[in-house]
């Protein structure tokens, strides 16, 4: 089975313009500490991006405003990054197509085979078997 490049030099690209003008939602964002739609939000506002976390749930976390899905989220989005399950992937994916977006990061447990074929299938590039976190400390 055809398997596209899981580290698209574009997207990587992208996260190296360290800074507020790198926009990256985080679907799938948590005010659970332990879990990694905390940590990964924490993370990547410390290393200066402007995070724009989702969850249909939250109003606010780690003290930035929390929107209920990605068509809320102002342009642009330069990159989303999904921490969700592969059930609910699949749904985000749709919706990142449906807008046009061109990034889309899926962290592990994020996605299964059925995720990817929707994936290969979409007009963004898609990371994987990366994570964000690691990546941006090379970028």
């Amino acid at each position: 089975m055809y398997r596209p490049d899981p580290h698209p030099p574009e997207v990587l690209e992208q996260l190296r313009h360290r800074g507020p003008q790198t926009r990256i939602a985080v679907v799938g964002a948590s005010n659970d500490p332990a879990k990694y739609g905390n940590i990964i939000v924490r993370n990547l506002a410390a290393k200066g991006y402007t995070v724009l976390p989702v969850n249909p749930r939250e109003t606010e976390i780690a003290g930035l405003p929390v929107f209920p899905n990605l068509e809320a989220v102002p342009a642009p989005i330069h990159i989303v990054n999904v921490v969700t399950p592969p059930e609910v992937s699949r749904g985000i994916l749709e919706e990142a197509s449906r807008l046009g977006l061109p990034a889309v990061w899926l962290q592990d447990g994020s996605y299964d085979e059925t995720v990817l074929e929707v994936a290969r299938r979409a007009p963004f590039k898609t990371v994987y078997e990366a994570c964000i976190m690691v990546a941006s400390n090379f970028a």
